[in-house]
């Protein structure tokens, strides 16, 4: 166990790395809904007409297009480009049918480039990164204790995925048990998805000539919010788990 002293200052750094990594997690959902917003304000009703566009370009592209987001997808976030804005970009261009899951897909293999990348080429880089901070410390040696369950739990918080596939790969997780868990990310990642999706219904709702809600758009809203109360959850009592483990 840790010493009492140690322990009330390690929890302090707890609280202070789940807080920063939830304010990490808010901005790419801050930066969309303003974009959002400057274009119903600058399109107005016009806005649906450039939806219409935007789908019909998306549709003449077919499955290239999906492959090409998919690349782009695995590419930028790798350099740690937000895969939170990517995920919502998603929702924003494909919608929730199976293009989205063949997106997740995208997102295993990100994950497995990473863990090969962290592995083999940038292992002594993330090592020191590592090293450098006491609340990675502790989850890398929860993880080596309880491999596969500790990194489902961490795969269900808002830690960064990139982070954690970087991390996990240069602590010398197995492959598999990293490439099953990684599949626990998939509701915060439908989460993103669907957000996208619902910006823009709203501003499809936004170009309709009526304002009244349709039943259509309150279940999409309805399930949205439904979304976020289970992820938000979910998310709690793996950190909590976590946290748990990371102190015994």
């Amino acid at each position: 166990m840790i010493p009492v002293v140690n322990q009330y200052e390690h929890e302090k750094l707890l609280h202070q790395f789940w807080r920063a990594v939830h304010i990490k997690k808010l901005i790419p959902y801050f930066i969309f809904s303003l974009m959002l917003l400057i274009a119903l304000v600058i399109l107005g009703k016009d806005i649906k007409h450039h939806l219409v566009a935007i789908e019909g370009w998306i549709s003449s592209m077919g499955l290239s297009g999906i492959l090409a987001y998919i690349i782009l997808f695995i590419l930028l976030t790798s350099v740690f480009f937000p895969d939170t804005l990517m995920g919502i970009l998603a929702g924003t261009l494909f919608g929730l049918r199976l293009r989205s899951i063949a997106v997740f897909a995208g997102y295993l293999l990100g994950s497995a480039l990473q863990y090969w990348l962290s592995r083999n080429l940038i292992k002594k880089r993330f090592e020191r990164l590592i090293a450098s901070r006491q609340n990675l410390i502790s989850i890398q040696r929860a993880v080596r204790r309880q491999e596969l369950r500790l990194q489902f739990l961490l795969r269900m918080t808002p830690i960064s995925p990139v982070m954690l596939s970087y991390m996990l790969g240069a602590s010398g997780v197995k492959f598999v048990g990293f490439l099953i868990a990684c599949i626990a990310h998939f509701p915060m990642f439908f989460l993103e998805v669907y957000f996208g999706y619902a910006g823009r219904h709203i501003a499809r709702i936004a170009g309709r000539s009526e304002i009244a809600l349709m039943a259509h758009d309150i279940i999409i809203f309805w399930g949205f919010i439904s979304a976020v109360v289970v992820v938000v959850f979910v998310s709690r009592m793996a950190r909590h788990a976590i946290e748990t483990a990371t102190l015994s």
